[in-house]
């Protein structure tokens, strides 16, 4: 359970950052950080290494306080300076000392330095401030100012506001560019929905600029080739359709010419015709809404155990898995027949004889009823996988004998599918197997 739900962190990261609002929302941060950097280093850049007035009155009031506390220094002065004020002085020479606040922690690691002259050194950090004033060859005094409770708090207030209001306004930018980027969500479910063949799906053309310009140049996109395959699936069905009139007339013609002709060939063409037609236009017309399934309760064993014993003897032979109950699904068993009859068909025409038997299994799962056509044979390549349910496409080109067809199975196959709302997965490799697997919702 616990690398089950590692796995499922991995891939929710993974999807997060590769998402453009992320990537965004990142930028939009490094600006911000930016900024504040940038601020700062103007704001130190003008506070530090300037004579400003705080610097001037911080060394003037240092000074004043060593000419109190004079030379030598005084201890019993400096401890009176320090107790009037939060403060501790240092004094370093050949008399040392360190008088007032020292229990408190200074900074002085991290102090930075302010402005220096006449010897004299000014070093400040978020309200702590460290001023050196020099009174004689080898004797100097440091005054450390610490800062107020009202200063601490204050600036612990600031530091919060400021954490507070960036957290805010990179929400605000982060929310105001996810709703000028809509088109982006809108585009990507309209692409989507093309590919898994909603050809009627439109994007909304709400936004303006280039990504008004894009949403429109998708739907003019998608009307195209919803027009263009309308038009496929139209002449396909009035093609199909009005090549059955002459062939009628043809074997009317064939039946007049008595037993002096040998007409059994032209029949053969004549019934494999007749036998492509029939599937275009099934094809055409389920794909076309044209067509009313007979729906009705089928236990899917019963179709795929009458499966197996009718291919029983077509070598490699096939085995059915039963999986010993009912298994019921909605469908039109008639048109079922032929989806079955079309997999296994295929699969065993690609198997070689002393092969493994075709195999069929039958679940339930949580998707509904679920049932696999497996073979052990030459197996899909990978570019041929996309073309696979194409009218007329054949992996093999050759057309030998053996595999032998029109292409129109795996095409049959998948109109019948969709026509009952069922998915065709399909699964291979090259030279070990290939299984279609069917999913019926439940």
């Amino acid at each position: 359970m616990s690398l089950l739900l590692r796995g499922t962190m991995i891939n929710f990261l993974r999807l997060v950052f590769r998402s453009l609002f992320t990537r965004l929302a990142a930028v939009m941060f490094c600006a911000v950080i930016g900024i504040n950097v940038i601020t700062y280093s103007l704001y130190v850049g003008l506070e530090f290494g300037h004579e400003t007035t705080i610097n001037r009155s911080l060394m003037e009031y240092a000074r004043s306080m060593a000419n109190a506390i004079g030379v030598p220094p005084d201890i019993a002065v400096a401890r009176q300076l320090a107790e009037e004020r939060i403060m501790r002085i240092t004094v370093d020479g050949s008399t040392s000392f360190v008088v007032g606040e020292t229990q408190r922690r200074f900074p002085d690691r991290f102090l930075k330095p302010r402005f220096a002259v006449d010897g004299m050194e000014v070093s400040s950090l978020h309200g702590f401030y460290r001023v050196k004033v020099p009174v004689a060859p080898d004797v100097s005094i440091t005054f450390d100012l610490f800062p107020t409770a009202e200063e601490n708090a204050a600036l612990h207030t600031y530091g919060i506001i400021s954490l507070v209001g960036t957290c805010l306004i990179m929400f605000a930018l982060y929310l105001a560019v996810r709703y000028l980027l809509r088109p982006v969500g809108w585009l990507t479910k309209g692409a989507a929905a093309v590919r898994d063949g909603e050809l009627g799906s439109r994007v909304p053309e709400k936004s303006s600029g280039e990504l008004r310009e894009l949403s429109e140049t998708f739907n003019q996109m998608a009307a195209r080739l919803e027009s263009l395959i309308d038009g496929h699936q139209k002449l396909l069905l009035g093609v199909s359709h009005e090549l059955r009139t002459p062939l009628t007339r043809l074997k009317l013609r064939l039946a007049m010419l008595g037993e002096a002709v040998n007409i059994d060939p032209i029949c053969k063409d004549i019934r494999q015709m007749e036998t492509m037609i029939a599937i275009l236009l099934d094809a055409a017309r389920m794909r076309h809404d044209t067509m009313t399934l007979n729906l009705e309760s089928v236990d899917m064993a019963d179709l795929l155990s009458d499966a197996a014993t009718l291919y029983g003897d077509s070598p490699p032979g096939v085995r059915f898995v039963s999986p010993g109950i009912p298994v019921v699904a909605t469908v039109d068993r008639l048109r079922m027949e032929v989806l079955i009859s079309n997999l296994i068909d295929n699969a065993i025409k690609y198997s070689a004889r002393e092969s493994a038997p075709v195999e069929l299994l039958l679940s339930h799962t949580d998707e509904g009823v679920e049932f696999s056509v497996s073979d052990q044979g030459i197996g899909i390549p990978d570019d041929a996988l996309e073309h696979l349910f194409e009218p007329f496409y054949r992996v093999d080109e050759s057309r030998t004998p053996r595999t032998g067809g029109y292409g129109l199975g795996l095409y049959m196959c998948q109109a019948i599918a969709e026509a009952h709302g069922v998915v065709i997965k399909v699964e291979s490799r090259l030279g070990v197997g290939t299984t279609m697997r069917v999913v019926i919702p439940g």
